[in-house]
This record gives C-alpha cells, structure tokens and sequence, in this order.
C-alpha cells in the first residue's frame, strides 16, 4: 500500500490536567537548595590566598555537579506530575503506524433476531466470527471489554479491560444466541459508562455488531426511541471510534405466530372453547396453503391451510372441547422458515368440572322466591325436579351470618346480595380473598345501610373499591319512574354477546329503585353498565389478582323486573364467569417475564420446583406479602419459550402449567433506517477484514505517554543516586536515559 507522505500535524493534550498542578511541587528542591546553601563571614588571615586559589580550581566543577543533581530532582517530580496527568499525543496522518494499545469494547447482538438463518447459517455465527476474528488480530496489550444485547440475560460479560486474548476469546465462544428481546438503549449506555475505564488507554473502540433489527433499535414509539438511540451513539463518538458492523440483510422475509389466545381464561369439561391464532406475514410477497396446526398435550387434534398476504395480520380460529380436567398444554405450529423459533407458540387451558359459587343472602323469608338470592340461584343453576342441573356452575347458598366461618378459598366466585351490614373482620375475609384471585359480585338492595357499606367495605385506602354511596333513586313502591339500561355501545366484553341481538330484552329491563354512586375519576374502576340517566349501574374493579363487581340495583323483583327478564340468566352467568378467572389468570408471559404463583396457606410449608422447557428443574421460595395480603412465588428465569411445570412436591398437589413465548416484537426484521443511525457509522458490513484496515487513512490516534513518562522516573531515581556515588558514571547515564526518552517520545508518536 502506498501512501504520500506528509509532515504530521500533532496535537497534545492531558486526560487529567488538573493534576497539572503538581507541578509545583518541582520548585520543593530548589526551595530545600536556597534553605540549606551555607551563610558565612570573610575573615582575613595569612593563609586565605593559598586556600581561594585552590577553590577556584574546582569551583566550576561543583558548581555543575550540584545543578545537575538538583535538575535531576526537578525532573523526576516534574514528570510525575505530568504523568498522572495522563498525557497523549493526537496524531493525524503520522510518519509511523502507531502500535500503542487499544481499549476495545465489543458490543455483540445476541437477541432472538439473530437466529435468522441464511443457507444454514445463523447470523450470530457470522456475528461471533467476526468478533472472533477482531480479537485475534488484536495488538499485545489491547484491552477488552464485552457486552451482549440482550434483555433479562446478563448484558456485561466482561466488566473490567481485559488484556488477556484466550481470555476474551473463550468468552466468545461461549455466547449464544438468546430467546429475549434486545435493549439496545441499555447496551450502548454500558458502553458509553466503559469508556471511562482504562483511562491509561487513550485509543479507545466501540464495535457493535448486530443485524440492527428496527424494533430493537427503535424501541419506542415516535421520535422518542429514535433520539434516544442517536444520542447514545453520537455520545460514544465523542469518546471513542465507533464502528457498526451489519451482519443483517436489507430483505429478510419471515412468517411468524404472533398471538395464541382466547376469550375464555379458564374452560369448562365438554364444553367447546374458541382459540384465536393470529399469524403475519412479514414479507413483500403473498403465501399461500400455509399449514397451521394445533396441538393438545402434544397430539395433533386440528390442522387447516390458510392464506397469509403480504405484510399483514391474518386471523384464524380452532374450537376444541376437553374432556379431562386439570391444565392442558395448547400449541400452534406453522412450518419452519428462516426464523424458525416464532413458527410456534404456546397456551396453557385450565379445565374445571364446575364452578363453585357463594351466594351470601342478606334477607331471609319464608315465601316463594322471597330471598335475596333465589332469582339468581335459579338463573345459575335452573334444575328441575325430573332433571337435575348439569352445566359447570355450582351455586352455594349461606346466610349473611355464615360468611365469617366460611373457607372461601373453597370458591371461584362470591356473590353478596342485599346484606345490611358487614364487619371489619368480615370485610377482611373479603378483600384477601379478592387479593389472591377470588371474584365477588356485591348487589345492593332495600337492607343495604349505605352509611355501613361507605365506612366498611368501600373505604378509600383500605376498603374493596373506591367509590361511594349516595341516595336511592327512584321508589319500587310507588313505580313513578322507571330507569333502563344504557350498555355503552357493549364496549365491555361481559355484555358483547347482547351486541344485535335485541330480543334478549337487556335495553328493555325495567328497573324501579337503585342507589346512586359517586366514582372518582382516576379510581380502579370500569363501567359496565349504565342507567339511562347517566348514573352507573354496574361497575367493574380489580383488587390484586381479583375483580369486583359492584351492582347499584337488587337482583331479584323488589327493586325492578330484571329478575324475570330475558336477559338476566345470561347476564349472571357472564358476570359470575368474568370474576371468577382472577385464579387462573397470568398463566402466560413472554421471554424475560416472571411468573407469578399464588401459593394457598397449606402450601406455604411445601418444597416447589419448576421445570423448564429444557427439562432444567429449580426449586423456588414462597413470599408471604402482609401488606397485600398475598402469598407469593416469583420466577424469573424465564429466558427460555416453552412451557413450563409447577410440581409442589406431592403427590395430592396438581402440578400447574405456564406458558412462555418470544416477544412477536423480534418477528419483524425491517432494518433500521437511516433517520435513526447515519450511514457514515457503518464500515463494509460484508467484510470480516481486520478493523485497522477500515479505519479512514487521515483518522485522528491518540497515543498515551504515561507510561513512558513513569519508566524515565525510574531512570532518574537510579541516575540520582549514580550522580552522588560517582559523577562521571551518573552523567553519562543521565545523558543515555534523556536520549531514549525522546526516541521513545518520537517514535510512539
């Protein structure tokens, strides 16, 4: 390679110039010199003249030999000032390639969108060879550090500069790509804080391979994300050289599972439930007979062929009845691709044989129907004497009295219907059944004492909801008013299915009395249902795991003809399904999330584990949360998809199942644009050639001279003493140790 060569044009600079200030500490010889130099008298005497013209003779001499030691002295604090100052030459275009070590950090991405795979060859293959290869090629006393992008797993792999090549080599090798999501804001920003490490280093590197995945290195929405991310990159290049490697490719088509769900948390024996699949399409071209299938307990119960156009959501539907209780292990395939890991996706089904509701009634009386809970017991469960009630939900009956001695963790639901009053205790009971997964329908009534249900149940703070009520509206008795549901446009998924279908009669109820409520704005709370005056009628909280519902009318034919309407035994069933998933809910997260486990009281004492999807067993430790009321169990070592198995340890206990899948925000592999990184960071992204050879010719080195300037310290602490002992001898060591000091200066330069 030929070059023109030209005079350099240096710069120099000090890492710490504060530290500059000791250089006054050079002046502490001469200050000790002027101290100590002799004071004396001239006194006449006979032999005076013999002993001046003896002095004179070798006065020059001491006089040089007294200023060279004492200039040795200076310079030897001098240049310890000086080189804690960190200096360093800024050399552009210089005579001579500079061999001064170099801090590199390495940035590697190791997300999920790495595994894309092109003839058989993974990107983070080519990804770890070039890194590889960036460290083998490296000088004797570069200095190291390495970070992955990654999400949950350890993003800082090497923490201090390692010097030490098989070292950093072998770290390497050990990476492998992950499940998770890439921060990438995090990873630069470790990067960035590395820079201030190594200070001795004044060449300092940034390389971040990655295949630059625009969900990752956008991750927020709008210009936010996009800002973040520049900054952080032009912050590096004010520190250090940053280059970018691509390892990725401008088109990179990939189909993908993004969502496996379904209305329903929870299903019941027999019973038909739907599974909703959607699936996109990330590529420019149209696929067509793609085979999805689906599988239970890993046996392929359905399959159909699907269309999938290009770059765009496509919506399928499997119905499945189970027929064996306890959780089911759902999953949907598509065929394998480039990116084979977001072809599958994961669901766990909870099955019950029935349904365990609490009817907790609040007015006793010896007539037909007469109950506060009689209505909404036949709705639950309406049995005939020559056929008995066969669906899923079992309707239990107590009075206001028995609540307190009740085991409502017995129960998927409790349903309180016109109880004048509650306790403190009782209300207790409640509101740590709710905490840990329990549903509860509150329905007033002519005996509700609103004054009780403000001060007890419904207290800011420490109560089950955050509302407050206030006056009855309308009188049952007399019937001069007359309120009808409002059903917001059936935004709420509990009233859809009344959604054009008007014969159900639930725009028609009539309803005559029911108490006014008043609902903070910013409370935990969501209409259900309205009156058509504008006052709620039904209203939706979550408390912990739970949900409550809060019903401002009675549920039986006192205060309305509701009861007897069309629309009341679906009604119910809905009501009492939507609080009763808070147990089963949170069986599924992505990669990276924890799972939460609740914990009853009798399993506090045993010895869980989980399995995960690699058939890795760990054992886990109940938390006992006093200030919510909760018994939780935390696993966060969820870097694998799949699913996952709770074992409590014995044999009576059902074992649980969790579902873990990759963020579908990886799926999409468009690559950064250049409004977020300019191209000008980027250096050959197809080529694995050593980083010293794309590096501009006319770059900018910083060559550290601490180090040199140490080693000649050395030197004239032993000159000093060579100086005392024999002159000559120092001397001439003086002059070779100055010698080598400029040659040294000039050629790291």
């Amino acid at each position: 390679m030929s070059q023109t060569l030209s005079q350099p044009l240096l710069a120099f600079g000090f890492a710490s110039p504060w530290l500059l200030m000791g250089l006054l500490a050079a002046g502490v010889p001469v200050l000790i010199h002027l101290l100590h130099k002799r004071k004396f008298i001239e006194t006449e005497w006979a032999a005076m003249k013999f002993l001046l013209a003896a002095t004179k003779k070798y006065s020059r001499r001491v006089r040089f030999e007294q200023l060279l030691i004492l200039l040795v002295r200076c310079l030897i604090l001098l240049l310890l000032a000086v080189a804690f100052s960190r200096p360093y030459w800024s050399v552009k275009g210089a005579f001579f390639e500079t061999a001064a070590p170099v801090h590199r950090i390495l940035v590697i991405d190791t997300s999920f969108s790495m595994r894309w795979q092109n003839d058989g060859r993974e990107k983070f293959a080519s990804a770890k060879e070039l890194a590889e290869t960036l460290v083998s090629d490296s000088n004797t006393g570069d200095a190291f550090q390495l970070i992955q992008i990654s999400s949950v797993s350890p993003q800082t792999l090497i923490s201090r500069p390692s010097r030490q090549q098989a070292y950093v080599l072998d770290e390497i090798s050990r990476l492998q790509p992950t499940e998770e999501y890439g921060d990438v804001t995090q990873a630069l920003q470790s990067a960035l804080e590395f820079l201030n490490q190594a200070q001795e280093l004044a060449q300092k590197e940034v390389i971040v391979i990655s295949d630059f995945q625009a969900k990752s290195w956008a991750p927020l929405e709008g210009e936010a994300g996009d800002a973040r991310v520049l900054s952080l990159l032009e912050a590096i290049s004010k520190k250090a050289t940053l280059v970018l490697k691509d390892v990725g490719q401008a088109d990179e088509p990939n189909l993908a599972i993004v969502d496996f769900s379904s209305p329903s948390i929870f299903a019941t024996l027999n019973q038909p439930v739907r599974l909703g699949v959607t699936l996109h399409n990330f590529s420019p071209l149209n696929r067509e007979a793609v085979n999805l299938q689906l599988y239970v307990d890993g046996q392929l119960v359905n399959q159909k062929q699907i269309s999938l156009p290009a770059n765009t959501d496509t919506q399928a539907e499997f119905t499945h009845q189970f027929t064996r209780v306890g959780d089911h292990r759902l999953e949907v395939r598509i065929g394998e691709d480039q990116l084979p890991l977001d072809n599958r996706r994961w669901k766990v089904m909870p099955v019950k044989k029935e349904i365990n509701v609490l009817l907790v009634n609040g007015r006793q009386s010896g007539e037909a129907m007469g109950r506060a809970t009689d209505f909404l017991e036949l709705a639950l469960s309406p049995s005939l004497r020559e056929q008995p009630w066969q669906g899923a939900i079992k309707p239990q009956v107590i009075s206001e009295g028995e609540l307190a001695n009740t085991e409502l963790e017995l129960y998927d639901a409790v349903v309180i219907s016109d109880v004048a009053l509650f306790t403190d205790h009782e209300r207790d009971l409640l509101k740590g059944y709710v905490k840990r997964g329990g549903g509860l329908i509150v329905s007033l009534g002519a005996q509700v004492d609103a004054n009780n249900y403000n001060q007890t149940l419904f207290q800011t703070g420490s109560g089950l909801m955050n509302v407050k009520l206030l006056d009855r509206q309308g009188d049952a008795k007399q019937k001069s008013k007359i309120f009808e549901f409002d059903p917001l446009q059936y935004q709420h998924p509990v009233i859809e299915i009344f959604k054009g279908n008007p014969d159900a009669g639930l725009e028609t109820t009539q309803i005559y009395e029911y108490v006014q409520t008043e609902v903070p704005a910013n409370s935990n709370t969501r209409l259900v249902l309205n009156f058509d005056t504008g006052d709620p009628a039904v209203i939706e909280s979550t408390l912990g795991r739970g949900k409550i519902l809060l019903i401002t009318t009675s549920l039986d034919r006192r205060w309305g003809s509701w009861a007897v309407w069309p629309s009341f035994p679906p009604m119910m069933n809905e009501f009492v399904l939507d609080v009763a998933t808070g147990k089963w809910s949170r069986r599924e997260s992505l990669v990276g999330q924890p799972l939460e486990i609740l914990a009853r009281e009798d399993q506090l004492a045993l010895t869980p584990r989980i399995q995960a999807p690699d058939q890795a067993e760990y054992p886990l430790r109940s938390i006992l949360d006093r200030n919510a009321e909760s018994r939780m169990i935390t696993f966060d070592q969820t870097q694998l998809s799949g699913i996952y198995e709770l074992d409590w340890g014995v044999a009576s206990a059902e074992k649980m199942l969790f579902a873990v899948n990759v963020s579908p925000l990886e799926s999409d592999l468009a690559h950064i644009g250049p409004q977020v990184i300019p191209p000008h960071y980027f250096r050959r992204p197809d080529s694995f050639a050593p980083l010293a050879a794309e590096l501009p010719a006319e770059r900018t080195t910083q060559t550290g001279l601490a180090e040199n300037l140490l080693l000649t310290v050395l030197a004239l602490i032993v000159v000093e003493q060579l100086l005392l002992w024999r002159f000559s001898v120092g001397a001439l060591t003086f002059l070779a140790v100055m010698c080598l000091a400029c040659l040294s200066l000039f050629f790291q330069s």
